[in-house]
C-alpha cells in the first residue's frame, strides 16, 4: 500500500488566539475550524525562535537554531542540514514547496523558478513555486501574462487586487495543481504550502478588505507601569518605534488589526481550497494534513509591536492542528507542551520513515492518537540572538541574545552577561505583566528555573558533534 501523502500548511506571524478554534470571539475561520473539529488541536505548541528563518529552519530540520546555525533572519540555512523533504524524497516521496520557505534571505527567487530545472532539488524539494516578502519571479510572470493591467498593482501589493490575481491565491493554486498532478501517481507526495504576509498592515484582496471593522478590534493587553520591571531594552524598543513614528497609535492599530483579521479570513479560504482539492482528487483519506505557523506577533500587547526579540506567549505560542487518518479522533484537544522541532519526527513516525541522525525533536504521535499514558514535554526551549528587528528601533543587536524556558506554570528568560531577566508566574499572571525576576520572594523559583534552563541547553547540544557548529 502507498504511504500516506503529507500536506504541511504554514502561515506567517499567526498568533494562536487569532483563530476561531483557539477561542477568538470575533475572527471567523470556518475552514480551519472545521479541520480542527476533525483532527487534533495542540493548545500549547511553541516555536523555537521569534522570527521566520530560524523557526522555519527548525521545523524542517528538527534542530534548534543554535544548532542548525540560522540564529537570525538573513542567515541562510546550510545545505549540509538534512531537511524533511530531503528525507521523504529519499524514501520515495515526490516533494513540492509553494509559497514561503525562507531558508535564504529575502529575494525575488528568480534563481529558483521551476522552469530552471538545474536549480532543483531546492533543500530537498523537487518542485518549487516560491514567493514571500519579496515576490517570486514566477508569480510576477503569472500576473504579467494573465492580468497585465494589474502588474503594477501586484508588484505594490495593492489592496485593490481581485482575489484571483492575489499572491496568496496563486500560492494555493500552485499547491492544488501539484495535488492534481500527483494524486493518482504511484509515489506518495509531500507538499509544503505556506502563506506569508500576515504581518500588519496586511494587503488582502478587494473582496476581503473591510470584512472586519476597526471599531470591533480588541484593545491591546497592557498594564500601566509594566515596562518599569522589564529588561530595559523593551522600553527602548517601544520608545525607538515611537521616535521613528513606526509604533501605531490607537486608530492605526485598530486599522492594522482589522487588515490582519481580513487577511486571516482570506488565508482560511486558501486553506479550504487546498483541503477541497485533496477531497476532490480522492486522496483525503490517505493524506496527513498539518496546520501551523512559524511564529506569532505581539500586536501592541505589552506596548510592543511585531515579534522578535520578545518571548511573550503572543509570539511563541503558535497554532498546531493535525489530522492523521486512522490515528487522530474528531475534536481531540491536547494541553501538552510541544515544540515546532517535534513536527518532523512526528511526520516521519506517522509515515513509517526512520528519522535521520541528529534531530532534536520527538514524535508526538501518541498524543495525537489519544494515548492516555502519553505525555508532552516538561518544558519548551525558545531563543533569539542579535535580532535585526532591534536595528529598526535604533538598538545595536551585536552581542544581544536571550534564551527562555517555559513549563506548565512558569517562564524564565535569561540574558547572557546581563543582570536583568524575566520570571513569570503563568498560573496567576497569564498575561505576563508582573516580572518576578528581582522579587526576593521568588529567589528559589528563579534558581529552579535557571537550573532547568541549564539542563535544557545541555540536552540541546548537537547530537552529531562532527557537524560544523555554525555559531
Amino acid at each position: 500500500m502507498k504511504k500516506p501523502n503529507v500536506v504541511l500548511f504554514i502561515t506567517d506571524g499567526h498568533r494562536a488566539d487569532c483563530l476561531g478554534c483557539y477561542g477568538n470571539p470575533i475572527l471567523q475561520t470556518p475552514n480551519i475550524d472545521a479541520f480542527a473539529a476533525e483532527g487534533a488541536l495542540c493548545r500549547r505548541s511553541y516555536c523555537s525562535h521569534t522570527v521566520c528563518m530560524p523557526t522555519r529552519s527548525s521545523i524542517f530540520t528538527s534542530r534548534y537554531p543554535h544548532i542548525h546555525g540560522v540564529w537570525a533572519n538573513g542567515i541562510p540555512l546550510s545545505t549540509d542540514e538534512i531537511t524533511l523533504p530531503q528525507v521523504l524524497g529519499e524514501n520515495g516521496y515526490v516533494t513540492c514547496a509553494s509559497g514561503k520557505i525562507h531558508f535564504e534571505p529575502q529575494q525575488a527567487y528568480d534563481r529558483h523558478c521551476p522552469i530552471m530545472k538545474d536549480q532543483t532539488p531546492y533543500y530537498g524539494f523537487h518542485e518549487v513555486h516560491l514567493s514571500e516578502n519579496k515576490q517570486g519571479l514566477e508569480y510576477i510572470r503569472f500576473v504579467e501574462s494573465t492580468f497585465p493591467d494589474l502588474l503594477d498593482a501586484a508588484k505594490s501589493r495593492s489592496p485593490s487586487l481581485p482575489e484571483e490575481a492575489h499572491e496568496l491565491h496563486w500560492i494555493a493554486s500552485q499547491a492544488i495543481d501539484f495535488i492534481e498532478r500527483h494524486a493518482s501517481g504511484q509515489r506518495p507526495f509531500f507538499l509544503s504550502c505556506s502563506c506569508h504576509e500576515l504581518v500588519p498592515p496586511c494587503h488582502p484582496p478587494a473582496e476581503f478588505a473591510g470584512m472586519y471593522s476597526p471599531e470591533d478590534m480588541p484593545p491591546p493587553r497592557c498594564k500601566d507601569g509594566e515596562l518599569d520591571t522589564k529588561p530595559p531594552y523593551q522600553r527602548r524598543c517601544y520608545e525607538g518605534y515611537l521616535k521613528k513614528k513606526r509604533h501605531p497609535n490607537e486608530e492605526q492599530l485598530r486599522t492594522y488589526l482589522a487588515s490582519y483579521y481580513d487577511q486571516t479570513r482570506f488565508i482560511d479560504k486558501q486553506f479550504g481550497r487546498v483541503i477541497a482539492a485533496l477531497k476532490d482528487n480522492g486522496v483525503w483519506d490517505n493524506t496527513i494534513v498539518l496546520f501551523t505557523a512559524d511564529h506569532g506577533l505581539v500586536l501592541n500587547d505589552h506596548y510592543l509591536w511585531r515579534h522578535g526579540p520578545f518571548l511573550y506567549e503572543q509570539v511563541i505560542n503558535v497554532p498546531l492542528i493535525w489530522r492523521v487518518p486512522g490515528l487522530t479522533t474528531q475534536g481531540a484537544v491536547t494541553e501538552a507542551l510541544v515544540e515546532s522541532v517535534d513536527i518532523m519526527p512526528t511526520i516521519l513516525d506517522a509515515v513509517g520513515v526512520e528519522p535521520p541522525l541528529g534531530i532534536q525533536g520527538r514524535s508526538i504521535r501518541p498524543l495525537l492518537g489519544g494515548d492516555a499514558s502519553a505525555a508532552g514535554r516538561d518544558s519548551v526551549l525558545v531563543q533569539d540572538r542579535e535580532s535585526p528587528e532591534l536595528l529598526a528601533r535604533d538598538i545595536d543587536p551585536t552581542g544581544f541574545s536571550l534564551v527562555g524556558v517555559r513549563t506548565e506554570d512558569w517562564k524564565l528568560i535569561h540574558y547572557p552577561g546581563e543582570s536583568h531577566g524575566e520570571l513569570y508566574d503563568l498560573k496567576n499572571d497569564p498575561d505576563e505583566f508582573a516580572n518576578l525576576w528581582a522579587d526576593a520572594g521568588y529567589v528559589n523559583q528563579r534558581m529552579h528555573m535557571e537550573h532547568l534552563l541549564f539542563e535544557r541547553l545541555l540536552a540541546a547540544r548537537d547530537p552529531l558533534p562532527e557537524r560544523v557548529y555554525h555559531w
